[in-house]
């Protein structure tokens, strides 16, 4: 499709996938091996490689809506690992008729611990080998193509710029007082060893959100759909095939 990049698998009820800040549709392969069996998948690229200007989450909010538009999808269930959590849940705000469920893995929106809390200094390759090691539980995740990759992009001053505004916009729209309004059932799939978006995160979501179910995942970081793809889609769709509580008649 025309003007999107993105990764299409499988039939069924559709599951989007969004992912974090860093990422992209690739970071869902293994998990979509899994759940592609009983699902149709869409996981789009965010524009997030500094061409685009962005300045807030709700502008990806808008990508989602518009790339849904594009596809013809009227309702999905949406899964969203970091800042992909965080888009996820203001989806789920701005155009609640539109999702069915929600997963959200180390989600962004509350508190996350990321880019050095703010301080970005030169970036050299131990630098950012040290915070991807934040990443993961399982360092060998954080290979020397990742960190060479990621060190080629950070050169790039305006990209580095850019990066700082969407880690502002994501600090800045903190949710506390808006996920009670999210009347879709939640699963929350967390790292017990996530440092970015710690264990004490994830119950506060689970406090905040009406329909919430939390899982953790032991050895497990910031990234449960790469660290435990088997478990993770396992997890989901369990969670997907339990029917929605109706509505209750007014």
């Amino acid at each position: 499709m025309k003007g999107f990049d993105y990764v299409e698998a499988g039939r069924g009820e559709t599951l989007t996938l969004l992912h974090g800040l860093f990422g992209g549709p690739e970071n869902w392969h293994a998990a979509i091996e899994v759940l592609k069996h009983d699902f149709h998948i869409l996981a789009p690229r965010f524009p997030l490689d500094g061409s685009v200007s962005l300045t807030s989450v709700r502008e990806l909010t808008e990508f989602v809506r518009e790339f849904l538009d594009a596809k013809g999808v009227a309702q999905t269930a949406l899964i969203g690992n970091s800042l992909g959590g965080h888009v996820a849940l203001d989806f789920a705000l701005q155009y609640p008729e539109r999702v069915t469920k929600l997963v959200l893995a180390g989600s962004a929106g509350l508190y996350e611990r990321h880019l050095a809390d703010g301080n970005f200094p030169k970036p050299d390759r131990d630098f950012i080998r040290s915070q991807a090691y934040k990443i993961f539980y399982q360092k060998d995740h954080v290979t020397d193509e990742m960190i060479e990759t990621i060190y080629r992009q950070l050169q790039d001053r305006r990209y580095v710029r850019f990066l700082l505004r969407i880690a502002k916009a994501t600090r800045d729209y903190r949710m506390d007082d808006l996920l009670a309004h999210v009347q879709v059932p939640t699963l929350l799939v967390w790292g017990a060893q996530d440092e970015v978006t710690p264990p004490h995160v994830a119950h506060q979501f689970q406090r905040s959100l009406p329909q919430a179910r939390l899982v953790f995942f032991d050895r497990c970081g910031h990234a449960p759909p790469i660290e435990h793809p088997q478990e993770f889609g396992r997890v989901v769709r369990e969670f997907l095939h339990v029917p929605s509580p109706r509505p209750s008649p007014s």
